[in-house]
């Protein structure tokens, strides 16, 4: 587990998007500091004291300082993750944590985390004027995991109803189609009656929580792909792009073009 401290942040070392093209394999060796690693396709192997870890997309491995680790077998072409280099914040002596990070764990958002993975990247090369912006978005990617990850357990505590309501939300917000009135048909409730208790136990309007899935999802494809706003647009289920423009900028503050060119700074390896 990884102590979580927010008095000050951490202090991100080096990060960057491993991406091969090839089989590999990660090599032999013991680092001083701590990393977080992000599965984005493919399954990195590792072994990490003579534990056997599985890294797929969506999964976080956090290496510890002093751990052997290496890679037990070969990834197929396409592997791909995001990696961290980090200390934990200076004079933690005597400091109450706020939470606890799992070394190892599937993320139940990982389109979250990989926005947040991009900003990082981002300000790790670069991005902002001021120098230590990577040690805070760094902190803030931590935090997001803390509470994806301390959280992911809770949904036990829910009426079975509503779990399948949200994960079927999940699975069709980006349909054109969705609708609470739909959502409202198929899990067999009153619409009005739906929308007041989904605000009521989540915080949240439905409809806002239908809008926030497919901004997620619109901010991953911009700061992940070359694709045409359009294309962007159809992806998410709004036809119309013009609309899908007017849409992003009231949500996220920036137009589509303008988020893709804040993360146009990010570092790629293959070694």
């Amino acid at each position: 587990m990884l102590p979580l401290y927010l008095e000050r942040p951490h202090k991100l070392v080096s990060g960057g998007q491993f991406l091969s093209d090839e089989a590999w394999t990660h090599v032999e060796r013991v680092i001083a500091d701590y990393e977080l690693i992000i599965g984005i396709a493919g399954v990195v192997f590792m072994e990490v004291d003579g534990v056997i870890y599985e890294v797929q997309a969506g999964d976080i491995l956090i290496l510890q300082p002093g751990e052997r680790h290496r890679g037990y077998r070969l990834s197929l072409p396409g592997v791909s993750f995001y990696w961290f280099h980090f200390y934990l914040p200076e004079s933690v002596d005597g400091e109450v944590s706020e939470g606890y990070i799992p070394r190892y764990a599937a993320c139940p958002h990982p389109s979250r985390v990989h926005i947040l993975a991009r900003q990082l990247l981002h300000a790790a090369n670069g991005g902002y004027r001021m120098a230590r912006a990577g040690d805070y978005f760094l902190t803030c990617l931590l935090v997001e995991l803390e509470e994806q990850l301390e959280g992911s357990g809770k949904e036990s505590t829910f009426d079975p109803q509503l779990s399948h309501l949200l994960e079927w939300t999940r699975i069709h917000a980006l349909n054109e189609d969705i609708s609470v009135e739909r959502i409202a048909r198929v899990m067999g409730y009153n619409k009005e009656y739906l929308s007041r208790m989904f605000k009521r136990r989540f915080g949240l309007g439905l409809l806002s929580y239908i809008h926030k899935l497919k901004l997620e999802a619109a901010k991953e494809i911009l700061s992940c792909t070359s694709q045409p706003v359009k294309q962007v647009a159809d992806a998410v289920g709004i036809k119309d792009d013009k609309q899908f423009i007017k849409w992003f900028k009231k949500l996220a503050g920036v137009t589509p073009t303008e988020y893709r060119r804040a993360f146009n700074r990010t570092r790629l390896n293959k070694d």
